[in-house]
């Protein structure tokens, strides 16, 4: 385990989480839904902008899905930027308070976790695919984007999959779906709203959960199967919060996870070499 890095010995159950927020948990809960409506208000300010400057028809719903993409990396800067002065707000200290504590790994420690985690997520896909006997065929949207005859695959999926066919406009999106949304998502649900309700009688685990369910409900709209995917993200990420107590760990699988997932889209439409 050495060679993986000191974060990496002591087991499964092994905590390092230590949450700090001198600020309570009211007001974490006020930052999380603000930092929430106001990541959605700059996302429709910034898409009423593009549609101007580029003159597009706002009528036209995939156009307007595509620049919403777009306007998640910007936007999601702004929040994160606001998330750490707020966090150093009544006493705290960012670093602590966000659980942005560089974790101990070695670049092998790095790649195993990575790997580890890809590896449980796709044991969880299968896992429902198979219990709940499910067609994948359902939930992929045509090579346009369009919905598949069983309903939508959501709006996001059929949007990347309509975008996977323009390359100029796919490395204007990557940012927002890699580093944008990861970044964002994981700052709001666990970051101080996780340090404040871990130190309640949720405790960690009860936080987890809390939060795993949050995050899989503002995803709403999407179909009930990659809901169901989010919240199993959610409690790995937990466990990931109690295990090697950074923040950094959880965005980092979360943009790779992000990354991998539009890269291979990408790669399938043909729009890489």
């Amino acid at each position: 385990m050495k060679m993986l890095g000191e974060d990496f010995t002591g087991g499964f159950f092994r905590r390092i989480y230590a949450p700090s927020n001198p600020a309570g948990l009211w007001y974490a809960l006020a930052v999380a839904v603000g930092l929430m409506v106001l990541h959605q208000l700059l996302q429709l300010v910034l898409v009423f902008g593009f549609m101007l400057i580029f003159k597009l028809n706002p009528a036209v719903t995939r156009e307007t899905t595509k620049v919403a993409l777009v306007s998640i990396f910007p936007a999601s800067l702004m929040v994160g930027a606001l998330a750490w002065w707020l966090a150093g707000r009544r006493g705290g200290i960012p670093a602590r308070v966000l659980s942005l504590r560089w974790p101990k790994l070695t670049p092998l420690g790095w790649v195993a976790l990575v790997l580890c985690f890809m590896a449980a997520m796709y044991a969880a896909i299968m896992a429902i695919v198979l219990i709940f006997h499910i067609d994948m065929a359902q939930y992929t949207p045509g090579p346009n984007g369009q919905s598949p005859k069983s309903g939508s695959a959501g709006a996001v999926k059929e949007a990347m999959f309509d975008i996977a066919n323009e390359p100029w406009l796919f490395a204007l999106v990557f940012p927002s779906i890699a580093i944008g949304a990861p970044l964002a998502e994981e700052l709001i649900f666990r970051g101080q709203l996780f340090s404040a309700l871990s130190q309640t009688r949720l405790g960690v685990a009860g936080t987890t959960l809390v939060t795993a369910l949050l995050w899989a409900l503002m995803h709403v709209t999407e179909p009930w199967l990659s809901i169901g995917l989010i919240f199993v993200m959610g409690l790995i990420f937990g466990w990931m919060m109690y295990r090697f107590g950074s923040l950094w760990v959880t965005i980092a699988c979360h943009g790779i996870w992000n990354g991998f997932y539009a890269l291979l889209i990408f790669f399938q439409m043909g729009g890489g070499p």
